[in-house]
């Protein structure tokens, strides 16, 4: 259960860093995710009535405000394994990336849902901004609750930074999906895990 509290607060914090990217400076990627934060935390009190009332309007929130911020593609590659990934053919990636990315968003959402007023907090920290990769360190602060230590792994492309994997206390998230993924497709192939995972949201959205 603890465990389960974890993941949920770590996708939470998932939500509030890219939920408001669109607004913030994405030349500091720190500054990002601290605005980011403040901003969501706002949203989702100001909004919390509609939510109630509609819970699945949280799907638009995350489909709107979280897709453009996500390197999905690079969560997708190291979910399959480059290997896998190089020998599949465009049509099969694309398909693996469209199903891939339905999953993670909804489980972001169900996160929203459990919304607790959660703080973020980052520690001041030097980051090498000339680096394509770089690794951001927070802390989830929770009211009565042990608090979550979260690192942040992002990519750039040209001018934007994009969150491909969190960290939460040492155990990365794209290792999580690799331990739940990757025997399937070894064994089964990449295409029929596609079909296995279409079919699982597809019972998610019922």
């Amino acid at each position: 259960m603890m465990m389960k509290s974890k993941l949920q607060a770590v996708f939470l914090a998932v939500c509030m860093v890219f939920s408001g990217m669109v607004m913030a400076d994405t030349e500091d990627p720190i500054k990002m995710l601290k605005g980011v934060t403040d901003s969501v935390l706002k949203a989702l009190k100001e909004n919390s009535a509609a939510l109630d009332a509609n819970p699945h309007k949280i799907y638009d929130v995350v489909n709107k405000l979280i897709l453009p911020y996500v390197d999905f593609n690079e969560m997708s590659t190291w979910v399959a394994g480059r290997t896998v990934w190089g020998k599949a053919s465009e049509t099969t990636r694309d398909d693996f990336v469209k199903e891939f990315q339905v999953l993670v968003v909804r489980t972001y959402a169900t996160a929203l849902r459990n919304y607790t007023n959660e703080t973020v907090y980052f520690a001041p920290q030097k980051v090498d901004l000339t680096k394509d990769r770089i690794q951001i360190t927070s802390t989830i602060v929770r009211t009565s609750k042990e608090n979550i230590n979260l690192n942040y792994r992002l990519v750039k492309h040209e001018d934007k930074w994009l969150v491909y994997d969190i960290i939460i206390e040492g155990v990365s998230i794209l290792q999580g999906f690799q331990a739940q993924f990757t025997n399937e497709i070894r064994q089964k192939g990449l295409d029929k895990v596609i079909a296995q995972i279409k079919d699982h949201n597809k019972k998610g959205a019922a």
